[in-house]
């Protein structure tokens, strides 16, 4: 049911900037109708006023996003002290994994980094970095984010939602994912293998919700680097040794 105190209007904007998420730039106004599925007129008029009020940028006929946007996400990273206490931490662990290392938190029904940490001989990236998102049913990440989500509500996202198949690897079985996510919980780790990208594996652990969402570390790497004597042992104690620093 609707709340009846929020703000449709302003909710519709919001919807609008949704449309940039994924990296999308250039829009028109007839692009921003299709995705968000409002009619032309309401899509113009929602679209100007986030211009006039400097949140997007227009072109000729299409849209992007001003940087504007990013002192609300650079108010949330200074609010909860990623940059000044977070990052300087998995800095040290990425030297250490000779890898990547991303924070993520739960959003809603997906994972969202808001931290991230890779050396220059990182063997694996995939590309991602802050702000990026992720499914979490076919991720190390995301299925740590479910296992530390309570359980009432992770039981309404797996029953909500419809597993995607990435690779020929990737779990689509509801009850077998209810199953390793359970796994994950009483483990205090998840570790994927080529689900979301072919020849990749991720691996992650949780730590304490950050402003109010529930929050994990992880570490992408190729199949064949864990498959070595140790290395899977290895990264997970660096993981575990970073969550147990940022829990202090």
């Amino acid at each position: 049911m609707p709340n009846r105190e929020s703000a449709s209007t302003f909710a519709k904007g919001l919807r609008v900037l949704e449309c940039f998420e994924t990296g999308r730039s250039d829009l028109t106004m007839a692009d921003v109708a299709q995705i968000t599925g409002f009619d032309r007129a309401a899509a113009r008029r929602l679209c100007l006023t986030l211009e006039d009020n400097g949140y997007l940028i227009r072109t000729n006929r299409t849209f992007r996003l001003a940087p504007r946007v990013i002192a609300i996400a650079g108010g949330y990273l200074a609010s909860n002290d990623i940059g000044k206490s977070v990052q300087p931490i998995l800095n040290q662990c990425a030297e250490e994994l000779q890898g990547e290392i991303s924070l993520a938190l739960r959003d809603g029904t997906r994972a969202i980094y808001v931290a991230r940490s890779a050396v220059g001989s990182a063997r694996l990236s995939l590309g991602f970095s802050v702000g990026s998102t992720l499914p979490l049913l076919p991720t190390s990440i995301g299925r740590m984010l479910l296992a530390v989500t309570p359980l009432e509500r992770r039981e309404q996202i797996l029953q909500q939602s419809v597993p995607e198949r990435f690779t020929e690897a990737t779990d689509t079985d509801v009850s077998s994912l209810r199953q390793r996510i359970e796994q994950a919980a009483r483990d205090g780790y998840t570790y994927a293998v080529g689900e979301f990208e072919v020849g990749a594996t991720g691996l992650a652990v949780p730590l304490q919700p950050i402003g109010g969402s529930e929050a994990v570390l992880g570490t992408p790497a190729s199949i064949n680097r864990f498959a070595r004597e140790g290395e899977l042992d290895r990264a997970l104690d660096t993981l575990r040794r970073a969550a147990m620093i940022l829990r202090r």
